[in-house]
């Protein structure tokens, strides 16, 4: 007795969802191609933004910034948007918004790094000091964490070889959901040519002459002669400037990808 209500209940289940998706389908195919649009997926994710094209397969969107395609069996509800200030359909339990590749953030530091003593893949963290906001929804919250590594750090060498430093941050993680990104920042210490040029006594048109000396050439000696000999020889025991970067510097830099995030809809 209990195995045949149990085998009701199944196929009453199987039915429901069978008339579900039927009139799932039914909508994709009455919505006309170029309304606004929501569209949710069974998973409770809302999508807004323009209905492009469907097929037997999929429906594409227009979001805003890029397309996205959403498999029709991914599909739970879709209809015209009525305005731009209409309610989530109640089925709906967050927003998929996706941010362009070229999004803006601007990181604050908890780890300082310098191009003299980090090393390659040594962990770099920071906090966001600037919210996203896409139509006034607050996308990526001020704080949300960011982590990457440095990947490229050359300490200034002696006359030419500028220091130079590049972080590559990996990760944004918004509350407890990680999201990847490819987002870079780099920067070469300013060059030291007028100065060192000034400190050998000649002008700073006199580039080439320093050159040839850094590269151990025949010019080496016409530079000495014209400089003195002495302030040369500062010139070539003293480094230049390094790239340093304290706890708390702030960065501007790029997601480097388009990113989609969940964000919560407020009941």
């Amino acid at each position: 007795m209990k195995a045949a209500i149990g085998l009701a209940t199944l196929a009453a289940f199987a039915l429901s969802v069978g008339c579900d998706r039927a009139q799932a389908e039914k909508k994709v195919d009455q919505v006309p191609v170029g309304s606004d649009v929501q569209l949710t997926r069974a998973d409770g994710a809302l999508v807004e933004g323009k209905l492009l094209d469907r097929n037997t397969d999929a429906v594409k969107l227009d979001v805003g910034s890029t397309t996205r395609s959403v498999s029709r069996e991914d599909i739970a509800d879709l209809r015209v948007k009525p305005d731009a200030a209409a309610p989530a359909p109640k089925a709906a339990k967050f927003r998929e918004i996706t941010l362009p590749a070229d999004t803006r953030l601007v990181v604050r530091l908890d780890t300082p790094v310098s191009s003299a003593t980090s090393a390659v893949a040594t962990p770099v963290r920071g906090e966001l000091t600037e919210a996203i906001v896409r139509d006034g929804v607050t996308v990526v919250p001020a704080g949300s964490r960011v982590s990457g590594v440095v990947s490229s750090a050359h300490p200034s060498a002696r006359v030419k070889g500028r220091a130079s430093l590049a972080l590559s941050f990996t990760q944004l993680t918004i509350e407890d959901t990680r999201y990847p990104i490819s987002a870079r920042y780099s920067r070469v210490a300013p060059a030291t040519k007028a100065k060192d040029a000034k400190t050998i006594g000649i002008p700073a048109a006199g580039g080439a002459v320093i050159g040839a000396i850094a590269g151990g050439k025949k010019g080496a000696a016409i530079g000495a002669a014209a400089g003195g000999g002495a302030g040369t020889a500062v010139v070539l025991s003293t480094r230049g400037k390094e790239v340093t970067l304290g706890r708390g510097a702030v960065l501007t830099v790029r997601a480097g990808r388009a990113m989609t995030v969940r964000v919560p809809i407020a009941s």
